[in-house]
């Protein structure tokens, strides 16, 4: 509730493979996310006191920065995901965050889930899949 998803997306791209072969093969590229994140913190300045950024992308300082000089009353944290460091990103920001690997775990949601259509259940489920833990 109350939340608005900006979706970005993942293009292909070719990469040569280092390991044997040395023949190109796809990997998917996320693109336009980190441009959706810094536009809607400027954007949506007027609806928060505190944004709380959950990013390690050094990509989102000069949003932040801008952000600090257009609105200098506004605080901005900074959740850095687990094995990410983001020490520039964290040094423009108010607060940082971190979170624990048990505090991530806590967070998940039970497994299986139940497939819900206009709050009833559809019988269908959703199940985590094996390789998360």
């Amino acid at each position: 509730m109350g939340v608005n998803v900006t979706l970005g997306e993942f293009r292909s791209k070719l990469v040569d493979c280092k390991a044997t072969c040395g023949l190109p093969f796809p990997v998917p590229v996320e693109k336009q996310t980190d441009t959706n994140i810094a536009i809607s913190l400027i954007d949506f300045a007027d609806r928060y006191d505190k944004a709380i950024l959950l990013t390690g992308d050094s990509d989102q300082v000069p949003a932040v920065k801008l952000l600090k000089r257009l609105y200098p009353e506004k605080k901005i944290a900074v959740l850095v995901p687990i094995g990410r460091g983001a020490k520039e990103l964290q040094q423009v920001c108010d607060e940082t965050f971190k979170m624990t690997e048990a505090q991530l775990a806590a967070c998940q949601l039970p497994n299986p889930i139940a497939v819900m259509k206009d709050g009833k259940p559809t019988g269908g489920m959703i199940v985590k899949p094996t390789t998360y833990s």
